[in-house]
């Protein structure tokens, strides 16, 4: 009967229902799983394909940005001097002496009783200009004076000024050289004689009363310039030859050479050697990340394209077609003699100690063959992968067309989300019309129960009437 079943029964009751009609719906959600899973995949493998790429266009650079152009540098003696190498260094030796580092150029002004009021009266109250001449640009500095300013302060307002006026190519400081005495210093922000200042005042004469006098040599408490021309280039001799620049990294001397001077050579020692040769453990590791990188993919594709041939249970991607062609192309790409080298030139990789296996996954076989070709026929390993038709471009262009924007793999995955965009639709419409039915037997039962409150109400109605004797029959 209606009546013995409550809110919670029907509720029960509908839920129940609902699992029957759900079933479609966990159908396609379990369709949905599955896309998504080899969504994935492709993710995963697009992610191992990519990192393999990388590692081609490396291999597949030629000149100066080329992988097998890394070249190692040393020195002798890293307290003088530090050196890197680019590619286009030649690999030789050089020595080198340092005869004087570079250095930035320095003006200073005289001595000043810090408390004392002398340059104020001096120059008296007002604004004070002057020029800073550096590498050819002119800067002028404004400086305001009041009566009754103390040395300390005029000193600490100049350097405020210098410092705040924009590519004036000079930095000033306050320096306090004792207990009540201090002294202006002002430093080209460069090193080398190029960069030596220029000063001169332009509206009064600041500059000219605190010894700020780029053309006098500092001395005692009187100021003037700390070193002149001739000591503020680094000055070196390499192989030979005198070198002179304005600062203490060089990289316009040797080719491909980036020196950084960090003192000078002592007086009769041996100058330092830099050494230059083909950095020829770079080049192995980037060979051995390279197989590392192929490998991975091959063993990837291997795994998720696979057939237990005893359960006949399949992988992911078995059947794929597209996927298992990629590795029978990574394989031929290898497999084939590279064709355009000189004659007697290695043309397969078996021939500088590199071999696949019968999986197609490759390793060095013969490291002693592979150190060999490295150390002495370095051209000819780079031409296995770099030219026209070497292993680089021609893995590229497989590898192109299955992870380029357009490529094999962009669109699997897009008709993959499409699916899984469709069957979300479809678990949308299936769960609302489930909701929408369930909905309905609520309200068939709420005016069954309405239905069921009047027939009891009026029921007992009756029977009280009955029951106190007003219907007789």
């Amino acid at each position: 009967m209606i009546s013995s079943i409550g809110n919670n029964n029907i509720e029960l009751l509908l839920q129940s229902y609902r699992q029957i009609q759900e079933r479609p719906i966990r159908e396609l959600e379990s369709r949905r799983s599955k896309i998504d899973d080899r969504i994935s995949i492709f993710n995963d493998l697009k992610s191992k394909l990519n990192a393999l790429d990388s590692l081609i266009t490396e291999l597949k650079q030629s000149g100066a940005t080329s992988i097998f152009g890394s070249k190692a540098v040393t020195s002798s003696d890293e307290t003088i001097l530090t050196v890197t190498a680019s590619s286009s260094a030649v690999a030789t030796s050089h020595t080198i002496t340092v005869n004087q580092l570079a250095k930035a150029d320095q003006v200073v002004s005289n001595q000043y009783t810090l408390s004392n009021t002398t340059i104020a009266d001096s120059l008296g109250a007002g604004t004070y200009t002057f020029d800073v001449t550096v590498n050819g640009t002119t800067t002028q500095v404004s400086v305001s004076i009041s009566a009754g300013d103390d040395n300390e302060t005029v000193l600490k307002n100049i350097v405020t000024a210098v410092n705040n006026t924009t590519n004036v190519g000079i930095k000033a400081s306050f320096i306090k050289d004792g207990e009540t005495t201090g002294r202006l210093v002002f430093t080209s922000e460069n090193t080398g004689s190029s960069f030596e200042m220029t000063l001169s005042d332009s509206t009064g004469s600041l500059l000219s009363t605190i010894g700020m006098n780029d053309s006098v040599a500092m001395s005692g408490t009187s100021g003037g310039y700390i070193y002149t021309s001739d000591q503020l280039d680094a000055k070196l001799t390499i192989d030979g030859i005198s070198v002179v620049r304005n600062s203490n990294t060089i990289d316009d001397a040797i080719e491909g050479l980036t020196l950084t001077l960090h003192k000078v050579s002592a007086s009769g020692s041996a100058p330092v050697t830099v050494n230059v040769t083909n950095d020829t453990s770079k080049i192995k590791d980037k060979l051995q990340s390279f197989i590392d990188a192929y490998n991975e993919v091959i063993d990837f594709i291997k795994t998720n394209t696979s057939v237990n041939t005893e359960t006949h249970e399949r992988s992911i991607l078995s059947g794929d077609f597209s996927v298992i062609n990629l590795r029978l192309q990574l394989r031929e790409a290898l497999s084939s003699p590279v064709t355009g080298l000189t004659a007697g030139d290695p043309t397969i990789l078996a021939d500088i100690g590199i071999t696949p296996d019968r999986d197609g996954k490759l390793s060095i076989s013969d490291a002693k063959k592979l150190d060999d070709m490295l150390e002495q026929h370095l051209d000819q390993v780079a031409a296995l992968f770099n030219s026209t038709d070497g292993f680089a471009p021609r893995l590229e262009s497989v590898l192109d067309e299955m992870t380029g924007a357009e490529g094999i793999l962009q669109k699997r995955q897009d008709v993959l989300e499409r699916q899984v965009e469709l069957i979300n639709n479809r678990i949308d419409q299936l769960r609302k019309q489930v909701d929408k039915r369930l909905d309905f037997f609520r309200d068939q039962f709420s005016q069954l129960q309405a239905a069921m409150i009047q027939f009891t109400n009026q029921s007992r109605f009756l029977s009280a009437l009955t029951g106190s004797g007003f219907i007789q029959f």
